[in-house]
């Protein structure tokens, strides 16, 4: 005999009232274990990131140095590091870092279990720049110490904004200069954009505002027939003329305009 729909519908509420007694102990289990698994990973985090758990204890210090030393740059690592190896922020530290005027670029990196990694690239001046700064091959402005400056530096000075354009023009005179056997030893581009070099023998150059290549030109064709000879009684050597120069020795007042 086929069962009538009442006792059906009774027997799924007998199994359904089964299944949830056999399940209910089963998701006790998974929960309980569940927020356990959540205390312990709360105590591990807490672990991880506690100082004392995993400290530094070594600074590596990569980089070819010659106005920096290994040394130092430990002294400014440590003084940066706060904290155990996983809560260390090497961004804090690699800023601390080039802090540092000598320090051109920094890469630090955490090597397990306990060593801070750092490469250092330090910085190349081609120039001095004003009275204290000194420029890069890129003609990016940094300030070390007065007594760190490098001898026999070229000496530029200019209008803030105008590093680039006047290490350019040095690097353009001295080939030309080269030729004749003169070394520039300042280059001065003026408010009015004019510019005055000096030369090592004591001599200056003033080459004015414009056709500055044309000019430097027309001295370095002449200075082998006209100012070879007398070179070292020559004061100022005045450029700003179409066809020609005008010259001052030593004796002379000298206005350089």
């Amino acid at each position: 005999m086929m069962r009538s729909h009442r006792e059906t519908a009774q027997a799924h509420r007998v199994r359904e009232v089964e299944d949830s007694q056999h399940r209910h102990p089963l998701l006790l289990l998974v929960g309980t274990l569940a927020f356990l698994m959540f205390l312990y990973g709360g105590f591990l985090a807490q672990q991880l990131f506690d100082p004392e758990a995993f400290p530094i204890r070594k600074i590596a210090v990569d980089g070819e140095f010659h106005h920096l030393s290994a040394a130092h740059m430990q002294t400014i690592v440590s003084k940066a590091v706060h904290g155990g190896f996983f809560d260390v922020d090497v961004a804090s530290v690699r800023a601390h870092l080039l802090d540092e005027p000598w320090v051109s670029e920094a890469t630090v990196r955490r090597v397990w279990p306990d060593t801070i990694r750092v490469s250092i690239r330090e910085q190349v001046a081609v120039a001095r720049w004003g009275e204290y700064a000194l420029l890069n091959p890129i003609a990016d402005i940094f300030v070390p110490e007065s007594r760190a400056t490098p001898p026999g530096l070229v000496a530029l000075d200019g209008p803030i904004g105008t590093e680039g354009e006047i290490l350019q023009r040095y690097y353009a005179m001295q080939k030309v200069l080269d030729d004749i056997g003169l070394q520039v030893q300042r280059i001065r581009l003026s408010e009015r954009r004019a510019w005055i070099v000096d030369i090592e023998n004591g001599a200056t150059l003033v080459i004015g505002r414009h056709a500055v290549d044309e000019r430097l030109g027309r001295f370095s064709r002449a200075f082998e027939h006209v100012l070879k000879g007398n070179w070292n009684r020559v004061a100022l050597v005045d450029l700003r003329y179409t066809n020609g120069f005008a010259i001052r020795e030593k004796s002379e007042d000298i206005d350089n305009g």
